[in-house]
């Protein structure tokens, strides 16, 4: 399943070159590999074992990552600390293609609630969440229970609490109560999968037997309208229920005069004709590459994990920049220097028909080359109308790869026709083979 990764059309050429795998003449050192797919996505990430807080983790709290290995050898795969623990395993590869490692966690999780992680292996890294249950202080084991099923799969007298609407945030108000039959007393937690951005957790201790209700809390952001199913699973039982999104209405235009915002916490979701999908892209931190401080954007799917990350940052005559890792240019032959482009994608002040480059020293097969980013401003004031809702003072924005040599260039290939809404972002990408990345919701900081 193709998808894009992110904001900018420039970030589409991160997905098609950036995470193909660079072949390798050596032998006997570091493995080299990715936690990616071709087109950018993670590959996938088990996560074992129950983690509660503060109690401390054993060897089943791990997770499992698939890696695609280019070239054997050594390898430290490992995470970032949150909330008090970690994950990491070290080996060694004795064969390339896909493989699958065991990471063991380490530390004790501080306090219960959803963490985000980020794996890190070679020139890659992917995102996973682990869900962090509350510390009943029971010592009464775990209970034995499972789901009463009413019509058609649906999970019996379930019902919501709380109003659910499209780009709005959920409170501990967002609940849902379901039935359960108990034969054994003991602890108890439920968490559902990520649906439309929301997912639903719930832990707690059943001091009787009998049927019984449950309450799971919702957390998350909503990113599409209408009727979404969840599924619930607890052992060998299954059901699923029904939480109605409204939809939601987008806010005016900010007075911002920027026509790609990097203010922490905005956030944007997006139908994503490539896959089917709803995804969601929210600035979430920043990170240091090369010397520049770059706003770190995150994607997430309706579909659930994997999740894509990349990175952005504006300099003071108001350019846009975006960081594209020069690792994957390998599979073409192209090698450079530096491990990361600063590329020029975007700018606040523009005239239809103006262009830019954005040009870095390479070699081509051991011969020098320059590789080149042109973009050019097809239109400085489109109007546009996406999900209903029409859009003005539009920058549509068209952009080409190429390769140079002796002051002659060649295309490489075309990027998707880009749209950017002043005080929005990107609206749309337009890609006639792939499909259309079209807004549905935002909301500037």
């Amino acid at each position: 399943m193709s998808r894009y990764l992110s904001l900018t059309s420039i970030i589409f050429l991160f997905l098609i070159v950036s995470c193909q795998k660079e072949k390798s003449f050596e032998q006997g050192k570091a493995s080299k590999g990715s936690l990616q797919g071709n087109f950018g996505d993670c590959l996938a990430k088990t996560i074992n074992g129950t983690y509660t807080a503060t109690k401390s983790l054993a060897d089943t709290n791990s997770i499992d990552v698939d890696v695609d290995v280019t070239q054997t050898g050594r390898y430290t795969i490992y995470t970032d600390t949150v909330n008090g623990y970690f994950f990491q395993a070290t080996g060694t590869f004795s064969s390339i293609g896909s493989n699958t490692v065991h990471l063991k966690g380490f530390g004790t999780p501080g306090s219960a609630g959803t963490n985000d992680f980020i794996v890190f292996f070679d020139s890659s890294f992917c995102n996973l969440s682990v869900t962090v249950l509350p510390n009943s202080g029971s010592s009464g084991g775990t209970a034995v229970y499972s789901l009463q099923q009413g019509a058609g799969g649906s999970c019996m007298n379930a019902t919501p609490a709380g109003t659910f609407t499209q780009g709005a945030a959920l409170t501990s108000a967002n609940k849902i109560t379901i039935d359960v039959n108990v034969t054994a007393t003991g602890t108890w937690n439920v968490t559902t999968s990520t649906v439309a951005g929301i997912s639903f957790s719930g832990s707690g201790t059943f001091t009787t037997t009998g049927n019984q209700t449950i309450t799971l809390t919702a957390s998350g952001n909503p990113n599409a309208s209408g009727d979404q199913s969840f599924p619930v699973t607890v052992g060998t039982s299954s059901c699923s229920f029904i939480i109605t999104v409204g939809a939601g209405t987008n806010p005016p235009p900010t007075s911002s005069d920027d026509y790609f915002p990097l203010t922490q916490n905005s956030y944007w979701t997006y139908d994503d004709g490539a896959a089917g999908d709803t995804l969601k892209t929210i600035i979430n931190g920043t990170a240091t590459k090369g010397g520049k401080t770059y706003q770190r954007f995150v994607t997430t799917y309706e579909s659930g994990p994997p999740n894509d990350t990349a990175f952005y940052r504006k300099d003071a005559a108001s350019s846009y920049y975006t960081f594209v890792d020069t690792a994957g240019f390998g599979a073409l032959g192209v090698k450079f220097t530096q491990v990361g482009l600063d590329v020029l994608f975007l700018k606040n002040s523009l005239t239809t028909g103006a262009t830019w480059n954005s040009d870095f020293n390479a070699t081509l097969s051991g011969f020098p080359v320059t590789v080149r980013f042109k973009s050019t401003c097809t239109n400085a004031n489109a109007s546009v109308t996406v999900n209903g809702v029409s859009y003005t003072n539009v920058y549509q924005i068209s952009s080409v790869v190429q390769i140079g040599t002796a002051g002659t260039f060649t295309d490489i290939f075309s990027l998707p026709d880009s749209y950017y809404a002043k005080g929005v972002g990107l609206i749309e990408a337009s890609d006639p083979f792939l499909g259309d990345q079209v807004i549905r919701y935002y909301k500037v900081f």
